[in-house]
Formats: structure tokens, C-alpha cells, sequence
């Protein structure tokens, strides 16, 4: 993968709006970066417990599962389906499917934050207003972030501010601009109160994979071993 590709499919999975949405298109980038050829997500929370690829997973399919874990908290899991003849993923591949999970967590778990019952959300609009009040933004500025941070998407913030489309993507630049911020869910995380972004891929840890017991495999270390896991639809 060359470092365009890689670094649009990272600009992917930290576009959340559409909100509803985030799950399938981000786990579809997931799946692009590990060359699986088909996904199936697996939520412990939320309206959607399963979504699949399209087309859906094959029948008795190939796949490595790895969980969606956010900082201490495991959100689900994710099963990446290999091309027939293959049982593996390793090297890169593997790298950046485990990379791409924690991605996939992260925005996740900022998503399920945008959406909170009413009461958590007042108590939230109350946080990100003190936290906008310290900042160097303008009004127009402030009046664009607490809505992204409240779950519009970029078209919804244009309408409530009588902003076109592109002015909203400008002021969005600025703000990260100001900010020191590179994306929606950098943003998002440094009003909700967490700062920081998932690390590339080069320095992985190795106990992200749920694993089948396999025979060691000599190219690769013992605990790089991927899983393998038969599907039946």
C-alpha cells in the first residue's frame, strides 16, 4: 500500500458523521487495509449489534478476530475474511489490520459519546462549552464545534449556521489549525476530555489477536500468530 492510500483511509476512519453510518464504512476501511475481502463487526452496545460486509461474509469463511478496544474498554470485535486458499495474515497485513482495529475503536467509542441519552448530553454541552470558553476560537468557531461534537454532520452544521458546505469545511481547518489538532476525532477527543490519536502502525503490541491454537509458524514470532476461525453465515 503506498502512503496515499494509507493515509486516505485514515482520513476514513476519522470521519464520523454520519454517525450512523461509521461502523460498516469504517470497518470496510479496516478490511481494505488488511486486503480481507470481506468484514463482519460484532458490538457489545448500541442499535447495531452485527454488520456486515457487502457482499456479506462468505459461508464457513476464513477469519482473524480482533477485538475493538479502546483504552481499557473492549467495544466488540471485528472478523476480517481472507481470500480463499489463505489461513493467515502476517507482515504488513497484519500490522495494519491490528492498527486499523484500534482506529475502528476509537471512533467507535467517540461515536457512542456523540450519542448519549439527553441528560448525559446537557451534562456533556455544559463540559465542551468550559473547555471552548479557554480556547482561542471565534464565536463562529465555538458555534461549529459544539455542533460536530453533538452529532451533526458536516451538511447539518451548514444548515444551522446558514453556512455553505465548504465555508464549514474551512472553518474546520482553522479550528484545527488552532487547535493542534489533524481530525474530526482529535477534535471530538480533546472536547470530551481525552486528548491524543491512535499511533501508527510500526510499534504494535501483540496480544490484540483473538487467536485459534496454530503450530508455530517460523517466519513469524510466536506471539504474531493471526487467528484463524471458520464462519457459518
Amino acid at each position: 500500500m503506498v502512503p496515499s492510500e494509507f493515509l486516505q483511509i485514515a482520513e476514513g476512519l476519522n470521519h464520523l458523521d454520519p454517525i450512523r453510518t461509521y461502523p460498516g464504512r469504517a470497518a470496510k476501511l479496516v478490511a481494505d487495509l488488511a486486503n480481507a475481502t470481506a468484514f463482519r463487526v460484532e458490538l457489545d452496545a448500541g442499535d447495531q449489534k452485527r454488520v456486515d460486509s457487502t457482499p456479506p461474509p462468505p459461508a464457513n469463511g476464513r477469519a482473524v478476530s480482533l477485538p475493538l478496544r479502546h483504552g481499557r474498554q473492549v467495544l466488540g470485535t471485528i472478523h476480517l475474511f481472507l481470500p480463499e486458499g489463505s489461513d493467515k495474515l502476517e507482515g504488513t497485513d497484519l500490522r495494519l489490520a491490528r492498527w486499523g482495529a484500534r482506529a475502528l475503536a476509537r471512533g467507535l467509542s467517540y461515536s457512542s459519546r456523540m450519542n448519549r441519552p439527553p441528560l448525559e448530553n446537557r451534562r456533556r454541552g455544559l463540559e465542551v462549552q468550559s473547555r471552548l470558553d479557554r480556547t482561542p476560537l471565534t464565536k463562529r468557531e465555538k458555534e461549529v464545534v459544539s455542533l460536530l461534537v453533538a452529532g451533526c454532520s458536516t451538511r447539518a452544521i451548514a444548515e444551522q449556521t446558514q453556512l455553505t458546505v465548504a465555508t464549514v469545511h474551512t472553518y474546520l481547518k482553522r479550528i484545527y489549525s488552532k487547535l493542534g489538532v489533524h481530525s474530526r476525532v482529535e477534535l471530538v477527543a480533546r472536547m470530551v476530555g481525552t486528548t491524543g490519536s491512535v499511533p501508527p502502525p510500526e510499534g504494535d503490541s501483540d496480544d490484540d489477536l483473538l487467536v485459534d491454537e496454530l503450530p508455530p509458524d517460523p517466519k513469524l514470532p510466536r506471539d504474531d500468530l493471526p487467528g484463524r476461525r471458520a464462519f457459518a453465515n
